[in-house]
């Protein structure tokens, strides 16, 4: 059996203030949603849906000791596109055994595998398969690295830093997802057990890392189209309001049509404007969807919106809207009106 140090001290800071509990839960039912759910976490986001149909998901988190656990359900494929932060290190697992069209930074992931945890990897890019369920652990990754340190397994520390999955033998895979499952569904408001707890978890990666039997450690390298991608996500969401031509958004990015093209047809199976026309899509839902935003630039009407964001063609709007989200965008606007009134 693996020692463990008795102690382990951190820097990792607290949750913030604006999710104190222990644990919650929430449902969502757009991408803009998930990203509102992800920022009380800390985590900035650019969430998108890629397939259509009404989106219906699920969150839920756990806070332990220096560690949390979160889990997301989704019935669409989801992109997320951000910055996880300073200092963290991440053990993704896709537990429900629907991971087809799960990938990170444009890699699809292998069955039985642990994603995410490159300790100096502040980026961050996945995919979620629709009808999946995704659990992961976060921590502080110098913390996790000190307690490598401190177990003699420097090896396996240097492992981590030039890898970003592992795939796991079914055993040890299925111990650390039932593992994460439980204490999502088992929180606890003591700071002594919880505090175990982590322990528990950091000594069940080490064994499950470590395992002779799991040597595949799938080395990590971001190619330059696959960044190219995530910058063209980033640049989409920012840009919203300003759709442009392939040569102009080519230029901004500094890489030639064709190499944008490919990088978006390998990843998305669609054109790099195509990607940014459901972006604005994505954005339009968005605003429908909150009171707030609508009343800051005095925008009330879904023409009004629509036009904000590039669509000129009121009739061709409409069409692409009710046949990605599953309804009108007057549907959208209307239901959350409703909400707001209640």
């Amino acid at each position: 059996m693996l020692q463990t140090p008795s102690v382990i001290t951190s820097q990792y800071s607290a949750p913030p203030k604006a999710s104190p509990s222990i644990s919650w839960s929430t449902k969502f039912n757009s991408a803009s949603e998930l990203a509102a759910v992800l920022l009380r976490l800390g985590k900035s986001f650019d969430v998108l849906q890629l397939s259509t149909g009404q989106l219906q998901g699920h969150f839920s988190v756990v806070h332990l000791k220096d560690l949390s656990i979160f889990s997301i359900q989704t019935n669409q494929l989801l992109l997320l596109n951000g910055e996880r932060g300073q200092d963290c290190i991440t053990f993704s697992l896709e537990t429900s055994g629907n991971h087809s069209d799960h990938k990170v930074f444009c890699q699809s992931i292998e069955s039985h595998s642990v994603n995410g945890f490159k300790p100096d990897l502040k980026e961050s890019y996945f995919q979620l398969t629709a009808g999946s369920t995704t659990v992961i652990a976060i921590t502080s990754g110098k913390k996790f690295c000190r307690f490598l340190e401190c177990c003699g397994e420097l090896e396996l520390r240097d492992s981590l830093y030039t890898s970003n999955s592992i795939q796991l033998s079914p055993e040890h895979y299925s111990t650390i997802a039932n593992s994460f499952c439980w204490h999502l569904n088992n929180p606890s408001n003591n700071p002594e057990l919880r505090s175990l707890h982590t322990g528990e978890i950091f000594a069940l990666m080490l064994e499950a890392l470590s395992s002779r039997k799991n040597q595949s450690f799938k080395p990590f390298e971001v190619a330059p189209r696959q960044q190219l991608v995530c910058e063209l996500i980033s640049w989409g969401f920012d840009n919203s309001t300003n759709p442009l031509k392939l040569d102009d958004v080519s230029n901004i990015l500094f890489s030639s049509r064709r190499t944008l093209i490919q990088g978006c047809k390998e990843t998305f199976k669609m054109g790099p404007m195509e990607l940014l026309r459901l972006i604005r899509l994505e954005e339009v839902n968005h605003f429908l969807r909150s009171k707030d935003l609508r009343k800051e630039l005095e925008l009330n009407k879904v023409g009004e919106i629509a036009s904000h964001f590039g669509f000129s063609s009121r009739g061709h709007f409409s069409a692409s809207y009710q046949n990605h989200f599953g309804e009108s965008p007057r549907q959208t606007l209307s239901k959350a009106n409703m909400i707001h009134a209640m």
